[in-house]
């Protein structure tokens, strides 16, 4: 693991509270699906965020949620061309292995920006066997969405009837059962990996094809 001062190089925005932070990459090294912890170099606060980038760019890309009463989601937000921020990473083993690799076949479950590992994955790894449930609240938050195959690419929305389907990826699998062949990757907030989690072991899906990581 490796700690050293990354530039910014864009901030894209994608809604009103989410947006794209886009840092030179230097010679920074990761496996698709590990996070890093991006830093403010003067006072050192620092937050955990998933890459959302492919391994083989050159640029290091992070997906963003500016929370109200997260004051470093807002400083990030008002970071402009060139600033500094310090990146600690890799970390973390939400990584695909060699089964999943070699074309066994994948369901990634995702809600808000618990999309970003999938989104590394899916760009670093053109011939996964994937399908995609992506859980957001309203339909301009399918972030990413044009990285993923259309027909791979399912859109939940909560809080209006303009996605896929309407309503939450919990309520989908209940009405949609899943081949219990699966490995299941689960990105997300801790109510909803626990609630899927059980709908999938339901399923027949063995626990140790249920891999999670949690955002808080």
């Amino acid at each position: 693991m490796e700690t050293q001062l990354h530039h910014v190089l864009e901030l894209e925005q994608l809604t009103p509270e989410t947006f794209l932070i886009h840092l030179d990459r230097q010679d920074f090294s990761f496996k698709p699906g590990q996070y890093a912890i991006l830093r403010n170099p003067e006072t050192g606060e620092g937050r955990e965020y998933s890459i959302y980038s492919a391994d083989k760019e050159n640029r290091l890309s992070f997906l963003v949620r500016e929370i109200k009463e997260g004051e470093f989601s807002r400083y990030l937000k008002h970071l402009i061309v060139g600033s500094e921020l310090v990146v600690e990473g890799p970390r973390g083993f939400f990584i695909l292995d060699e089964k999943a690799l070699n074309g066994h076949p994948l369901l990634f479950i995702a809600t808000g920006t618990g999309i970003s590992p999938f989104h590394s994955f899916v760009q670093s790894y053109s011939s996964l066997d994937y399908q995609v449930l992506h859980g957001v609240h309203f339909a301009d938050e399918a972030y990413g969405k044009s990285a993923f195959n259309a027909d791979r690419y399912l859109l939940c929305s909560s809080r209006e009837d303009k996605g896929d389907y309407f309503g939450r990826v919990s309520y989908y699998l209940k009405e949609h059962q899943v081949d219990q062949d699966l490995i299941c990757y689960l990105c997300g907030n801790s109510d909803m990996i626990e609630e899927v989690t059980n709908i999938l072991e339901s399923y027949g899906i063995l626990p140790e094809n249920i891999r999670t990581e949690v955002f808080f």
